[in-house]
């Protein structure tokens, strides 16, 4: 893992600590560029959303998710601990409950 990956790593478990909700990965990977700029990087980890997967904290992972009443899905990262169709407090998409695709 480069330096930056481990930057960037310390900052999304950072953000996700305390979360009990899904948080969209696009969200955290915004996360991670912020911190890996502030370090020196002149542009983006990655150029693609997919493998700031690997920079998730033990107990979370990948999940493609809808929002009840919304058609679109989005990738999140998930806390082992949630619960499917639970109410979700801040959706991007949609309103009510958040659930697997």
């Amino acid at each position: 893992m480069t330096r930056y990956e481990q930057i960037a790593q310390k900052a999304i478990a950072a953000r996700l600590e305390g979360a009990e909700e899904p948080v969209t990965l696009f969200t955290l990977s915004c996360v991670a560029d912020t911190s890996v700029r502030d370090a020196g990087k002149k542009r983006d980890l990655y150029e693609s959303l997919y493998p700031y997967e690997n920079l998730l904290p033990p107990g979370w992972c990948p999940k493609w998710c809808s929002a009840d009443g919304c058609s679109d899905s989005l990738l999140y990262a998930v806390p082992d601990s949630w619960k499917p169709g639970t109410p979700a407090k801040s959706l991007l998409m949609g309103n009510g409950a958040l659930r697997p695709v």
